[in-house]
């Protein structure tokens, strides 16, 4: 009887958040990025100009103000039979965010999680505000998320026979996982941080050589609409028509970053940590976690009395919630983000300590690849965050924790990000994210 209660409990819970995203659609109150400002601009603009002369799009991609490939304008062009009216486009692309959240809780179903936690967990992400700003106004996130998660998918089922050492050459799956992770990429650059992290899996963890060819094999096929692009454009962006794409992204700017994208990470996962603290205590986190904490929040204190991080205060584009938030209060030394970022450090350092070089081989290149843009908006890592972590993409056995408190965390993250929704009602008008 009480598990009958608790999983109609669930139930409703599901259909709560499938109603709040369906009404979210209609009203578009909590689309707090600047997703219907690109689509305004030039995303569905964009995609006519492609239907109507692919070559001539590619070649002057440039002047179409997307510093991404064009893999999402030919798919909406060409595959999508709903993009010739926006009405018939927003919904498609509604659709689309949907099916990220059903493929997200296929893939939970993968790890021996049932189905209806499956679709409970997975179900946070439909309060997330810049996923589903993404999927309200069909910008190029919505799809690039849309293709990962399936790789993700894909990614799981092979891991599982590398784990347990088969000689199964899993060739449909290795296919399928090139194919949508590589349709990622070519929709999301920054979502190269995924192969680059396959090809290092293999390497190290896959004791079959069969299986690492065909990875090889098969990124190297479908690289080919790379260097296609690369041939026209003489350089991996147009060169001739978009000096912004050089201008704006800069190796320079990965460490300036680094202390914004641990803020993000602290932003998804800090609730975690509220179950490892039910679950063994909070001396036992503070243990793990305190010198790792003073270290970096000494670091980023003499960098910021130093004037190291004033551009800390000077973002009128991206840096996230938190730093937006101190922007509000009138947190002048800005010490709300850098303490929750030097906890994001600490969640990083945690993570690494359980398992250096599988961790280390994920993150690396997410920290590398998101530190380039001059200005990095929120938007970029979400769900990214809540994908890697969910999924056991992040080694650690705070993972095994979440798989026996499902009930507990999906309630918590529902409010959390059910509360972010509401005050982002309230900031937008005042703050761009």
């Amino acid at each position: 009887m009480q598990t009958i209660k608790k999983n109609n409990y669930k139930l409703a819970l599901i259909a709560i958040s499938v109603i709040f995203y369906l009404v979210g659609s209609y009203y578009k109150i909590f689309s707090v990025s600047g997703s219907s400002v690109d689509f305004n601009a030039f995303v569905f603009r964009n995609i006519q100009l492609f239907r109507e002369d692919l070559i001539f799009a590619i070649k002057n991609y440039g002047l179409l103000g997307d510093a991404n490939y064009p893999f999402f304008y030919i798919f909406h062009a060409y595959l999508n039979p709903f993009s010739q009216e926006v009405e018939s486009y927003l919904f498609s692309t509604l659709i689309i965010g949907f099916l990220t959240y059903l493929i997200f809780s296929l893939s939970l179903r993968n790890l021996d999680i049932k189905l209806i936690d499956s679709l409970l967990l997975s179900s946070v992400i439909l309060y997330l505000p810049w996923f589903t700003g993404r999927a309200y106004w069909g910008t190029s996130a919505n799809l690039g998320w849309f293709f990962l998660i399936i790789s993700f998918y894909f990614f799981i089922k092979v891991k599982k026979n590398i784990q347990l050492n088969y000689n199964n050459s899993d060739l449909i799956n290795i296919f399928f996982l090139c194919l949508f992770s590589a349709a990622a990429l070519y929709v999301r650059v920054s979502l190269i941080f995924f192969p680059i992290f396959l090809v290092f899996y293999f390497l190290f963890y896959d004791k079959l050589l069969k299986r690492k060819f065909y990875l090889l094999l098969f990124y190297s096929i479908l690289s080919i609409p790379g260097f296609f692009l690369i041939f026209t454009w003489g350089g991996i962006y147009d060169h001739a028509n978009a000096s912004v794409v050089k201008e704006y992204h800069s190796y320079k700017n990965i460490f300036k970053n680094f202390p914004i994208l641990l803020n993000f990470f602290f932003f998804y996962l800090w609730p975690i940590f509220l179950l490892e603290i039910k679950e063994s205590g909070i001396v036992h986190v503070l243990k793990n976690s305190i010198n790792s904490f003073i270290l970096i929040f000494s670091i980023f204190l003499i960098l910021n009395f130093t004037e190291h991080l004033s551009y800390l205060s000077d973002y009128k584009y991206g840096g996230g919630a938190i730093l937006k938030f101190g922007y509000y209060i009138n947190d002048s030394n800005n010490l709300i983000f850098l303490i929750t970022s030097s906890i994001g450090f600490s969640i990083i350092n945690f993570f690494l300590k359980e398992d250096c070089k599988k961790n280390l081989i994920l993150l690396l290149p997410i920290f590398i690849i998101y530190g380039f843009p001059q200005a990095i908006y929120q938007d970029y890592l979400e769900p990214l965050i809540i994908f890697l972590f969910f999924l056991g993409l992040i080694k650690t056995q705070l993972f095994y924790k979440l798989r026996e408190n499902i009930f507990f965390i999906s309630i918590f993250y529902i409010i959390y990000f059910f509360s972010t929704n509401v005050m982002s009602v309230y900031f937008k008008k005042y703050l761009f994210l």
